[in-house]
């Protein structure tokens, strides 16, 4: 119901004499004026004895009729009245306004992260006593790209022209730049360079190229090799996942995970962490099923693993129907953000040494993972560093 709403005369159609018709027009204007918008601000329905003024000179018959005002635009109205003992009508026509701004529910504050672009309307209500719906719209200028403070306004207008504002900051934090925290402890052990010219160094059998540790075809990880500084008791991990996941990549995960679960979409750690000997009894068990040659385009041999690093993990279903889902084309656009890449990227089997995996991702922290982002059209680490992904044998 239209509550609150004004009632206003906009013309009056009478067939009387011009001495009655003045004194008509008197009465309604002076009640339009005066009484009828104190009525429609308390109630939705009023009575035509509230627009019309006691005249000595007539006597109204439909006093009581009630005239509603739950709807905004003209009213027409029959007044019955009687003068000189005869019975007679004229109408006129009221028209209902809303003079209530609407009422604008938000925070007054958001916060981001640059280069995140956040939906500014996602805590954001508008509603209005007349029920329409009202878009509502931000003024003023920022930019999720550029850290610092926006004052800006949340503005809403009903059909009736009535407006709010509302002041809210918008907050860009500076995106920090992280990389894993597996890296060398020191700048020694340099055994070579990649073509394209990145250092290579080897610290206690373990393989990196500017500070990120590297384990694929080519290169391999020690049979002894934990993870440091993980993440214990981690949840929404299943199989395969008891530890070792590595806290920095873990806590990355959590807001991904929660970022794409506000936008509807689940997303899960199936398989994360694998020590040399599980990683070795899967890799044995494929080569029984498929053969050495195609298992080597899907699984990798024990010591050339990623999931032995706790840096990566394997999410949802692990096969190619994960590929066709919403959560995939979600994972492929946005896990650079939190530091993730497609460790297998598609149609870059050439350089990883394995199929497309949408599943497969590896923590490389932000500023490497939005290089291989590339914009969209994903980059390997093998091409980025230059370096291989072939077995020895």
């Amino acid at each position: 119901m239209v509550n609150k709403q004004i009632a206003e005369a906009t013309k009056v159609e009478l067939d009387l004499s011009q001495d009655e018709t003045k004194a008509i027009n008197e009465a309604v204007n002076s009640a339009v004026n005066e009484e009828i918008k104190n009525a429609a601000s308390a109630t939705s329905e009023i009575k035509v004895e509230d627009i019309i003024s006691k005249d000595n000179r007539y006597k109204v018959l439909n006093s009581d009729d009630v005239i509603s005002t739950n709807k905004i635009g003209d009213i027409e109205v029959k007044i019955l009245y009687e003068i000189e003992s005869e019975e007679k009508e004229f109408k006129c026509t009221i028209k209902v306004v809303d003079t209530i701004a609407p009422i604008i529910e938000y925070d007054e504050e958001v916060v981001t992260n640059q280069d995140e672009n956040i939906n500014l309307f996602k805590h954001v209500s508008v509603s209005d006593n007349s029920l329409e719906e009202i878009d509502v719209k931000v003024e003023g200028e920022y930019g999720f790209n550029k850290p610092g403070t926006y004052k800006l306004e949340y503005v809403a207008e009903d059909s009736s022209g009535n407006v709010t504002r509302r002041d809210f900051t918008l907050v860009v934090k500076e995106k920090k730049v992280t990389k894993p925290s597996a890296k060398p402890s020191s700048n020694n052990g340099v055994i070579g360079k990649t073509s394209k010219g990145f250092d290579i160094k080897k610290i206690n059998g373990v393989f990196y190229i500017d500070e990120i540790l590297i384990v694929n075809k080519t290169y391999a990880l020690p049979k002894n090799f934990v993870p440091k500084n993980t993440y214990e008791s981690a949840v929404d991990v299943k199989t395969n996942c008891q530890t070792c996941i590595d806290k920095e990549a873990y806590n990355s995960w959590l807001k991904m995970k929660d970022d794409a679960a506000s936008l509807g979409l689940g997303i899960c750690i199936q398989s994360g962490y694998r020590p040399y000997n599980l990683q070795k009894s899967l890799y044995n068990n494929y080569v029984e099923r498929d053969g050495k040659k195609a298992a080597d385009t899907y699984s990798a041999r024990a010591g050339h693993s990623d999931h032995q690093t706790g840096l990566a993990f394997d999410l949802n279903s692990i096969n190619d129907d994960f590929t066709k889902t919403k959560e995939a084309k979600w994972v492929n656009d946005n896990a650079y953000k939190y530091g993730f890449i497609l460790r297998f990227p598609q149609g870059k089997e050439k350089y990883t040494g394995y199929k497309y995996e949408s599943w497969h991702l590896r923590y490389v922290g932000n500023e490497l993972a939005e290089k291989l982002y590339n914009n969209g059209d994903w980059i390997s680490l093998e091409e980025y560093f230059g370096i291989t992904s072939k077995y020895s044998d």
